[in-house]
């Protein structure tokens, strides 16, 4: 059994810290930049912009020695890309141009539900009765969240957007597990992200979205927004997890897929008056509580052989299903 490495409460807690605020202020980041930015064309940027960063850092520190990565190495790049990028942040980017980042952020707080049925449904794992419970908790939650509006017809396409995200990001997640990558973390993060930008990227171009972007409309704080994306969200949120991977236990750590909606969904509303309803409360809370116990079930259940695989592996497996929070 592989143990998380030791640390100093006061070290742990900051490192975790981080990630709470970090990935919960960037919904709000992206809202901010897609007001002059257009979200497709944003993310693919973004995306491009962050991987070659990541992928140049790898190769200057002699990532590289063992050879440049295969065409099935790059080949899983674009396929979990497309799902953790592409449609994890791209679809995300587009729903928040019509909805709240606090409520977007709580579509995306669902991923743990999808990942968990995605896993029983195409890897055959089984899903204990605490997941169970979970799930039916969080679906209830959604349902919560999203029936009024189907009902009254507002919101129709930014909802599904947002759920396409969280989709999107879970199958690029549960894929990761298998598909075959190099050992260095940073280096698949680095590909995966540069991967999926690429695709949302040429998904702008190929729509239109990228030839009405006008530079000289964007504002000072989207511009603001866009770096903090790149730098802080994707970058030092991504470094800072890989290191909360071999220090903190994983139910600690599992922690930030609940925490980080409420994060968004306080700041937005206190940063950009954006309304928190009844609806958004109680079915965001129903979801976070479902989350809650999938999480805790699957931490409980890998903490017995292994928390995320062997040695090396042991950051490698988490960095391929959990670099979809590099995508932030």
């Amino acid at each position: 059994m592989i143990r998380p490495a030791r640390t100093s409460p006061a070290l742990l807690g900051a490192g975790l810290a981080t990630i709470y605020v970090v990935w919960g202020t960037t919904y709000l980041g992206i809202r901010v930049g897609i007001e002059t930015i257009p979200p497709f064309f944003m993310s693919g940027l973004r995306y491009m912009l962050a991987g070659l960063l990541l992928f140049g850092w790898v190769a200057l520190r002699g990532g590289l020695r063992q050879g440049w990565p295969s065409r099935r190495q790059w080949l899983s790049a674009i396929l979990t890309g497309t799902g953790l990028v592409a449609l994890g942040n791209g679809a995300l980017s587009w729903g928040e141009l019509y909805l709240p980042s606090g409520a977007a952020a709580i579509f995306i707080a669902t991923v743990p539900l999808w990942m968990t049925l995605m896993a029983r449904v195409f890897q055959r794992e089984p899903i204990r009765l605490p997941a169970a419970i979970g799930l039916g908790i969080g679906l209830a939650g959604l349902v919560v969240l999203v029936g009024p509006a189907v009902i009254r017809g507002g919101d129709l396409w930014a909802m599904p957007a947002c759920l396409l995200a969280a989709l999107g990001w879970a199958a690029g997640t549960v894929y990761s597990r298998s598909a075959p990558f190099p050992n260095n973390p940073f280096q698949v993060a680095g590909m995966q992200m540069f991967a999926g930008g690429v695709v949302v990227f040429l998904f702008s171009v190929v729509s239109g979205e990228a030839a009405r972007f006008n530079p000289a409309a964007v504002s000072t704080r989207s511009v603001i927004a866009f770096l903090y994306l790149l730098f802080i969200g994707a970058i030092l949120g991504f470094g800072v997890f890989i290191w909360l991977v071999k220090v903190a236990p994983l139910p600690l750590l599992g922690t930030y897929a609940y925490v980080n909606p409420v994060v968004a969904v306080v700041l937005g509303h206190f940063l950009l008056g954006e309304p928190v309803t009844p609806r958004t409360v109680i079915g965001g809370g129903v979801i976070i509580l479902g989350v809650a116990l999938i999480v805790a079930s699957q931490s409980r259940r890998r903490g017995r052989p292994a928390p995320e695989g062997a040695a090396a592996e042991a950051v490698t497996f988490s960095a391929n299903r959990e670099s979809s929070t590099a995508r932030r």
